[in-house]
Order: structure tokens, then sequence, then C-alpha cells
């Protein structure tokens, strides 16, 4: 097959060019960065150089492709940012329109069959909505994964100086968690071995609280009194920005980690519910660690 993969080579992408180039498929890896360019051929990708805002040259690259997948990243951000998600998806949906591409995937979330009410996981369902809506006669798969264990390295300034990690969080509230690695071949079978029409599947790899969370870390690091904190909504929305966070992404974080705590969040998750993937919290706070170390 010919493929084509937005978000150039990060923790998803990395792993997933990997398995569809062993599988003998030709992969185009979509890249901003000129500079990702011969990391991406070294892999046995075809690189293409160019913004994924810029219509013109998404239609250009898709064109010829039996499947493309589609993310959203940190590049398309901005103040408002359910407007900027619904901005992108349009672009997508025009540029796959342009090409004749009968088969996407694209990455989304947990939480992407809520409503404003769940913050900034909101622009997931703006995501999906725009897609679904502009695209009839797709063959549509959104990837929901939970919580990325790599959130967790946003506590590593906490852990070193109060040996703390500090949440809003309920802290004895299972969480959903996932590794990268677990979602490549999810998202490579949903590129290689589509279901007809539209179509969602989550991803997770562990479920875990804040308190297993630092106590598994604890362990990991040899910090005995290393402990998760729950904080005041305020109080983390302060830290946030302190931290250089935009205040409106702020403010819509913190409105999703307080609707995880307060509401049935994983209901629709609960209802169809993945098998775990391999990667336990235990395989990444060994990752955890050796990043603790190096800094």
């Amino acid at each position: 097959m010919k493929i084509v993969l937005t978000g150039s080579l990060g923790h998803i992408n990395a792993p997933l060019v990997q398995q569809l180039i062993a599988a003998h498929h030709t992969v185009t890896v979509i890249s901003h960065n000129p500079q990702r360019q011969a990391a991406i051929t070294a892999l046995g990708a075809i690189p293409a150089i160019g913004s994924i805002t810029d219509q013109a040259f998404l239609t250009r690259t898709f064109t010829g492709a039996d499947a493309v997948y589609l993310m959203i990243t940190s590049a398309t951000g901005g103040d408002d940012l359910f407007a900027a998600g619904r901005q992108q998806a349009t672009v997508y949906a025009n540029a796959v329109r342009a090409a004749g591409v009968t088969r996407v995937v694209n990455l989304s979330s947990v939480g992407a069959n809520l409503g404003p009410e769940v913050g900034s996981l909101h622009i997931y369902n703006v995501i999906e909505g725009v897609l679904t809506r502009q695209l009839p006669g797709v063959n549509l798969t959104f990837i929901r994964p939970t919580g990325m264990f790599y959130n967790l390295f946003s506590h590593l300034t906490s852990i070193r100086q109060h040996h703390a990690i500090y949440t809003n969080s309920q802290l004895d509230q299972r969480n959903s968690w996932v590794a990268p690695a677990d979602i490549a071949p999810v998202v490579a079978q949903a590129l290689t071995a589509p279901q007809p029409g539209v179509t969602s599947q989550y991803v997770a790899s562990d479920e875990r609280s804040f308190t297993e969370v630092a106590a598994t870390l604890s362990t990991a690091l040899k910090l005995p009194d290393l402990q998760a904190v729950q904080i005041s909504d305020a109080t983390m929305l302060a830290n946030l920005i302190q931290a250089g966070m935009p205040t409106e992404f702020a403010t819509q974080y913190v409105k999703t980690t307080a609707y995880e705590r307060d509401h049935d969040f994983y209901a629709d998750y609960q209802a169809h519910h993945p098998v775990l993937g391999p990667t336990k919290l235990s395989d990444f706070a060994q990752e955890f660690a050796q990043v603790y170390a190096q800094q």
C-alpha cells in the first residue's frame, strides 16, 4: 500500500513508520522541519517537507495514497484551541477530497465523545465532527488513546524539588494510561486492514491512580518519600501558568482534569474497553528513571 503519515517522527510515528516499512508498504512522512528529512529517509520512508496548513501541498502529497493518517500537532496551536482544531480539520478534509483518498485514520483521544464540558479534549470532538461531516463515503477510523505516560514528565521538576506529584485529580481514582509504542500497531492495523464506514477504537496500556503512579515512580527513582498531592483547581491553574503554559490552554486543561475527577469521564471507554497493550506503568517508570538521572 501507499500510505501517507502526518506527524513527522513523533512519539507514535517513529515506531509506526518502522512497522509499516517492515511490512513492505510505501510510506511518505510529512514534516514541517527540513532537518527531519535525513532521519525519515534513513527509516526507508519518503520525506515530504511542508506545512499541514498548506492545503495545496497536502493535496499533492495525498494524491495516489491508499490511506492517510491525520493528526493535529503542537504546531497547530493558537489562542483559540477549538477554532484551530476546526480549521486544521477542514484543511485536512478538503485535501483528502481533492486527492480522492478513500481511507483515513485520525489520531483522536479519549473524551472525544463529550462536549465543551470536557475542556481541552473537546478539540477532538470538534475534529471528529468536521471529518465525519465533510468526508462522506470515506472509510474513517478514529483512534482514541487515553492519557499518555510521557505526560508524567511534566512532573520532573516538582519531583526533584519537592518529591511530590501535584495534581487536581482524585488521587485514588484509576485513570487510563497508554504508551505510544502500544498505539503504533493499532494505527498500522487501521491503515492496512480498514473497517468500512466511520468507526472509533480506544487504545490503552494500563489503568493506575496517581497514588499508584507515585508509588511506582518512588521505587524506580529510589525516593521513598515521593507522593502524589492533590491541589485545588485554582492552584493547578496558577502553577501551569507560572510554568509558561498559555492561559487559555491552561484553563481548558484544568477543566479537563476536573471533569475527569468529578464525572464519569471513562463511561464510553469502559463500554468499548480495549485489550490493554503490553507496556505497563512499571515499564515506563524505568524510562522515567533514566530521564530523571540524566537531568
